[in-house]
């Protein structure tokens, strides 16, 4: 078996071996700066990772297998892997394991986070490289380029010094750096958001209150699951729901009106889809939902069609509707 550290600075004490690897039969182990498309592995593979590489590495591993990312315990996996609590075992000419060290590492550990996440907005992946790559080069990062399931480009790499967080604002603005929850929770202040949630069931408000000071941003919001209470506490007229169905345009529409008037937020978030596995029909098959957002003057709403089971559907679902939210309000990350 080979083991693979994903990432830079990795330290440890003298115990390693005896501690963590010692019911593993290993032959050698390598630490990775980054981890890519090219990943082929010649034997059985132990992988670890920490909070910052992990989703690089289920995102690529999901990719080289052909297979959707699905949620089980707020952690994403490839859809056909086997999971236990903090990693997965999938087959890639070798069977590989991947796991995850959280916060509450082995005492035998000392890690130093050195990636971070440049989130692109209102770009295409191939016109952010043309403005990107330079940088990159100049300062000689190391990168990896994704496709966020929220429908926007994301780019792992090493963590960021101020300057070259001002030269990648100069040519491509509408981005953000790290974590997307925790930027709204720093950044919209005083301003208020709030959320109604149908198919996603109060995902979008439990993530971003799991972010310290989000009642800074964040007084409530309204988890309106059957069509009586859409009508009740959101105030979605009836012949709204008869004429169009609760999964339509109309409906969210109404939703953000009511969740404004209710919560006296600036912003609001409003979904309803059909998360699936049941509960399909032709015209609106699962899958199909609807996004929208809204402020006290405008509002829009958007038609998705996600694949995957029913936790990823509620997950795309949730970062589409964050990549509305920044796009519609323009919080982006400011030059340093």
């Amino acid at each position: 078996m080979e083991i693979l550290f994903i990432g830079k600075d990795w330290k440890f004490k003298k115990a390693l071996k005896e501690e963590l690897f010692k019911h593993i039969d290993y032959n050698s182990i390598k630490y990775i700066d980054t981890f890519d498309i090219e990943f082929k592995p010649a034997q059985e593979t132990l992988i670890v990772t920490n909070k910052k590489t992990y989703p690089l590495v289920a995102r690529i591993l999901a990719n080289l297998t052909n297979q959707q990312l699905v949620v089980k315990d707020d952690f994403l996996i490839p859809e056909h892997a086997k999971y236990t609590k903090n990693s997965f075992l999938i087959d890639y000419f070798y069977p590989i394991n991947v796991i995850l060290l959280e916060d509450k590492v082995p005492e035998i550990f000392i890690i130093t986070p050195e990636y971070e996440s440049i989130n692109i907005f209102k770009f295409d992946k191939d016109t952010a490289m043309m403005f990107l790559e330079p940088i990159f080069n100049a300062h000689k990062l190391n990168y990896t380029v994704i496709e966020n399931e929220g429908g926007f480009v994301e780019i792992i790499t090493e963590t960021l010094e101020d300057i070259v967080k001002k030269e990648i604002l100069n040519v491509l603005p509408t981005v953000v750096f790290g974590n997307l929850f925790e930027h709204i929770v720093n950044n919209l202040p005083p301003k208020k958001i709030t959320f109604a949630e149908s198919c996603t069931g109060g995902l979008i408000a439990s993530s971003l209150t799991k972010i310290s000071g989000s009642s800074n941003c964040f007084d409530g919001s309204v988890v309106t699951y059957a069509n009586r209470i859409k009508h009740e506490w959101l105030g979605v007229e009836e012949t709204t729901l008869e004429k169009y169905g609760a999964v339509s345009e109309q409906t969210v529409k109404e939703m953000l009106l009511g969740a404004i008037e209710i919560s006296k937020a600036d912003y609001a978030l409003a979904i309803s889809g059909i998360a699936g596995p049941t509960g399909g029909t032709p015209s609106k098959p699962v899958g199909t939902v609807f996004i929208g957002v809204a402020d006290r003057k405008t509002l829009k709403v958007e038609e998705f069609h996600f694949k995957g089971d029913r936790n990823y559907i509620q997950y795309q679902a949730m970062m589409n509707a964050i990549r509305m939210f920044i796009n519609f309000s323009g919080l982006y990350s400011k030059i340093p």
